[in-house]
């Protein structure tokens, strides 16, 4: 099983052009994508709804689309009619299995007065992989400080460890005053084991990294605990620094270092560290200021 993240910087490549095709083209071949920057009605991305975009582009995938930041968008036309509107950005799952439930967590977010701050966010999607349902994050971190940063890690992994106790999207019996509110379909799956994909915003070794997977990061051989996060690239990773943010004119090398830095991750939880059999970054892809990160699981 083949899953990526992507950070696709709402379809604009490295040279400067809005190519929504050409940032989905770099991911085809996976069974399980979660995408960042996601957006609709914003005039920098032509007023575009990216997420029916994206699932047209992927006819084959199921999708959900989680927009942390929403804020109003809506006009007035000549005859005094709304047109109602929501100017959104956030994240998106996509998988060649059913998602069979999904739940949108806006992040902690300080008041900042320099700088752009924005609502960050994380969504869930339970995937119904045949024979072992796996639970799947899809994450954006801030890229305004750490302090705000540390917050979101923490929050990430208090949300996923509550889990276990609160159990799938409805439980119980499925009957509520004479309503089956169940439509007919079996209770979803609630499995521990997860995987977190997205971009984090922040370097290895930083107190953020630690809050995720400890002061030293665990390699293959190493112990694995079940509620605690693995970083995929120390278990995994086909060699090298595995820069997903390479230099730009934007982020020049004497701010990045001559190649550029490592912010997007896979982190898998501890049931499933021995199955990622690789991990490793599209260098080629041009649809984006980031880079594919991709990892594999054996069945």
């Amino acid at each position: 099983m083949r899953l990526v993240s992507y950070n696709i910087q709402y379809g604009v490549g490295k040279d400067g052009k809005l190519d929504l095709a050409r940032a989905i083209g770099a991911i085809a071949g996976a069974d399980i994508v979660a995408l960042q920057e996601v957006e609709r009605n914003w005039p920098k991305s032509g007023m575009a709804d990216q997420p029916a975009e994206i699932q047209r582009l992927m006819p084959d995938y199921y999708g959900v689309y989680g927009p942390f930041f929403d804020v109003d968008a809506s006009r007035r036309a000549a005859d005094g009619r709304v047109e109602n509107r929501r100017r959104q950005h956030g994240i998106m799952i996509l998988s060649r299995w059913p998602i069979r439930s999904s739940r949108l967590f806006p992040l902690p977010k300080l008041d900042n007065v320099t700088g752009l701050g924005f609502q960050m966010g994380m969504l869930e999607g339970v995937v119904d992989v045949p024979g072992r349902p796996l639970r799947v994050y899809a994450v954006h971190l801030s890229s305004l400080a750490s302090e705000e940063r540390l917050l979101q890690a923490e929050e990430l992994m208090r949300l996923w460890r509550r889990t276990p106790a609160e159990g799938p999207t409805w439980s119980g019996e499925n009957m509520l005053s004479g309503v089956d509110w169940s439509s007919g379909e079996e209770q979803p799956p609630s499995p521990v084991d997860a995987v977190m994909l997205g971009d984090f915003n922040t370097r290895p070794g930083t107190p953020e990294y630690r809050v995720l997977v400890g002061d030293q990061p665990a390699g293959r051989d190493g112990i694995h605990f079940r509620m605690r996060l693995s970083d995929s690239w120390h278990l995994a990773g086909d060699g090298g620094a595995g820069v997903t943010f390479p230099a730009s004119p934007a982020y020049p090398a004497e701010r990045l270092g001559a190649d550029g830095i490592r912010i997007d991750y896979g982190f898998v939880s501890g049931g499933l560290a021995r199955r990622v059999t690789r991990a490793w970054v599209d260098v080629g892809a041009q649809g984006s200021d980031h880079q594919p990160y991709w990892i594999e699981l054996a069945d």
